[in-house]
């Protein structure tokens, strides 16, 4: 069986490794990565984060991680105060994800993101990096 390790980077290019094979790689695009693995049906509620991977790739998919971005939006954008609670977290989905399947996951922040009055947080969760599992 032959694992290849996909993992976003900044400047918005992937690079693939695979198992046995030289660490070289090959280089695709983020538009690819996006299209080949979707988060869909996201919900928050009190800092929790659940939602569903889904698998548009023709091999199976592991360790799919991804990055959480609790944005902290002040009421008053103009006079922002001294302390932004807004926080980011990577969370990994373990499990092997067959193609065109879905898998729900959930993520609670520890510790739990504070109620405030002077603001609200908005969350967005994306994919940076899998493992493509093939022959």
């Amino acid at each position: 069986m032959q694992v290849r390790v996909i993992a976003g980077v900044v400047a918005g290019l992937v690079v693939v490794a695979g198992a046995g094979e030289a660490r070289g790689g090959q280089v695709i695009t983020e538009e690819r990565v996006a299209q080949q693995v979707v988060v869909r049906d996201l919900r928050v509620r009190a800092g929790a984060v659940s939602g569903l991977v889904v698998n548009n790739a023709r091999k199976p998919l592991r360790d799919v991680r991804l990055l959480i971005r609790h944005q902290w939006i002040w009421k008053n954008e103009r006079n922002p105060g001294p302390d932004n609670p807004g926080r980011v977290a990577y969370y990994t989905v373990h499990e092997e994800i067959p193609p065109d399947v879905s898998v729900a996951f959930k993520y609670r922040p520890n510790p739990p993101l504070p109620d405030r009055s002077d603001g609200h947080f908005e969350t967005t969760v994306e994919v940076v990096g899998y493992s493509e599992v093939g022959e």
